[in-house]
């Protein structure tokens, strides 16, 4: 189907025939033989990523925009090659095992494809094990996609993805010691007045858990519409002492309860926002809580305080800088000298404050608890991705305790 209903005027429709029904005729009269791996991934992208996806419980979800964006950018990257990393390219071409006959997978026919093309492929990145993983489930997506539309598919066989045996992949579990944790949260408390917003982010996402883009746009009060609702990822209830979310991932409202200090720095950075002297003033009219600096009428994204955490981390420890020449005027002496540059390693990222919160938290509650509190499928993807055992509590002296009781028990069996 072109669109669904609702989802475009009549009037578009007719529109979009006519500019693609050449096309698709043309398309019609091709030989099989040359309908190529190609043919199948650029039609997913034109009609696919930005439709449905059927999930596991049933019924359809449209994908989230974040999610079609991923899934073209991999297929563009990896299999049509549209990049500019030569490496890259000479690494999917290079002719070997089942590939040899053509250079690269996007030019495989689709009626002589089978399992080992795939599994060819995979193996070409095997060196980036998580990308190979991830390319390999947006690849079978495409042919799972191919399979529902009946006549018109593509591909007549069964998804060649599948039953391909992934790489192993290395979790980065990394997480901050309590006593960082406890430095750099009194640190904000006191210091919030320097950089608001951001360190106001920092401590939320310490103490919440949540991933970030669920943070980002938070907005202070619950909007009065449906169409406005959805243009958030929540709320803030200071009445119940929690946030009212929209979990990113599946989509479920959730109540996350906040701690004093996250309550205690919310209501601090909605002091400095309506003081006009202070630098969160920019975002007085904003209804974000973390609006952007550049607009405060959206929401802050990934790249908004990259710089910022870079040089934060620095600063605790938690990254690493060298200093590289720089030219212009000196920061030191104005107008004399070169300027003094310096190029930052981060060796933490805000992901790893949901691992730091998830670990915590597990080790005073219990996994199974991290778990239910995370809203995971299961306490094993709370194991595998985010909790870190105290090893010092798994250390100990005696495995299995006696009690205090049998030496006296045995001075008396000797006595009698």
């Amino acid at each position: 189907y072109i669109c669904r209903v609702g989802d475009k005027p009549i009037e578009e429709v007719i529109a979009e025939v006519k500019l693609k029904l050449k096309d698709w005729k043309k398309a019609k009269t091709q030989s099989s033989k040359t309908i190529t791996v190609t043919n199948l991934v650029k039609a997913f992208i034109a009609d696919g990523a930005k439709g449905f996806r059927i999930k596991k419980k049933g019924g359809k979800l449209k994908y989230k925009d974040r999610t079609s964006d991923d899934y073209i950018s991999k297929l563009k990257i990896y299999i049509l090659l549209i990049t500019n990393n030569q490496d890259l390219i000479e690494r999917l071409t290079y002719p070997t095992g089942n590939l040899s006959s053509a250079a690269s997978l996007k030019d495989v026919p689709l009626n002589k494809l089978g399992q080992e093309d795939i599994e060819a492929f995979h193996n070409r990145l095997e060196s980036t094990p998580t990308v190979a993983n991830r390319v390999l489930a947006v690849l079978s997506v495409c042919f799972s996609w191919d399979s529902k539309r009946g006549k018109d598919r593509l591909f007549k066989g069964v998804n060649p993805c599948l039953r391909i045996e992934k790489f192993p992949e290395t979790k980065d579990k990394r997480f901050l010691e309590i006593e960082k944790v406890l430095e750099i949260r009194n640190y904000i408390l006191e210091e919030l007045w320097r950089d608001p917003h951001f360190l106001a982010l920092y401590l939320l996402l310490m103490e919440v858990g949540e991933r970030e883009v669920d943070i980002f746009e938070l907005v202070w009060n619950k909007p009065t519409t449906i169409t406005e609702q959805k243009k958030c990822s929540g709320w803030i209830n200071f009445n119940k002492d929690e946030i009212h979310l929209t979990d990113s991932k599946d989509r479920e409202a959730a109540d996350v309860g906040l701690t004093v200090e996250a309550i205690q720095v919310l209501k601090k950075l909605q002091q400095l926002k309506i003081d006009e002297n202070s630098k969160a003033a920019f975002a007085a009219g904003s209804k974000y809580v973390f609006p952007r600096p550049t607009d405060p009428s959206k929401p802050i994204n990934y790249s908004s305080y990259k710089k910022k955490l870079y040089r934060f981390n620095f600063k605790f420890g938690l990254g690493e800088r060298e200093h590289v020449k720089g030219r212009g005027k000196g920061e030191f002496v104005k107008g004399k000298g070169k300027r003094k540059a310096y190029k930052y390693k981060n060796n933490y990222s805000f992901k790893h404050l949901r691992k730091t919160f998830v670990t915590h938290f597990g080790r005073e509650h219990g996994v199974e608890a991290a778990s239910e509190r995370m809203r995971h499928s299961s306490p094993q993807v709370t194991r595998e991705h985010y909790f870190n055992y105290d090893t010092k509590k798994l250390r100990v002296k005696h495995v299995y305790n006696t009690g205090e009781n049998v030496v006296p028990l045995k001075k008396k069996a000797a006595d009698e």
